[in-house]
């Protein structure tokens, strides 16, 4: 676990960052829309406000990618990316578990969702 911690710190090209969110943010986007299908539930305004939060991952890489040009740091974007990835890879998780796959942990997460909830 280390080593993988290890490797995505020592991410430095912002382009490695947007295609690594990119793929998170679609596997989203992907897996929302199968458990939208499979419940029957696809609604246009939940999708618009999906895509809304998407586009504003983009948004806070390339401010940190600014940022982080600017003051001549690399701490903005890969905290952003790992952020960003960090929060899509969760969601794809919870959307397989709920459309059906065995995924280890599910009761985890699904324990995590009810307490964020009732805040």
């Amino acid at each position: 676990m280390n080593e993988v911690i290890s490797v995505i710190l020592h991410i430095q090209n912002p382009k490695t960052w947007f295609i690594l969110c990119s793929i998170f943010i679609f596997g989203d986007i992907l897996t929302g829309y199968l458990k939208a299908f499979r419940f029957k539930k696809v609604n246009s305004s939940v999708s618009r406000d999906g895509y809304i939060k998407k586009i504003g991952w983009i948004v806070a890489l390339l401010i940190g990618w600014l940022v982080d040009f600017f003051v001549g740091v690399n701490v903005f974007l890969i905290g952003t990316g790992i952020i960003c990835v960090g929060t899509e890879a969760i969601s794809v998780y919870e959307n397989l578990g709920e459309i059906g796959v065995n995924v280890p942990f599910k009761q985890y997460f699904a324990k995590l969702k009810d307490s964020v909830d009732k805040e």
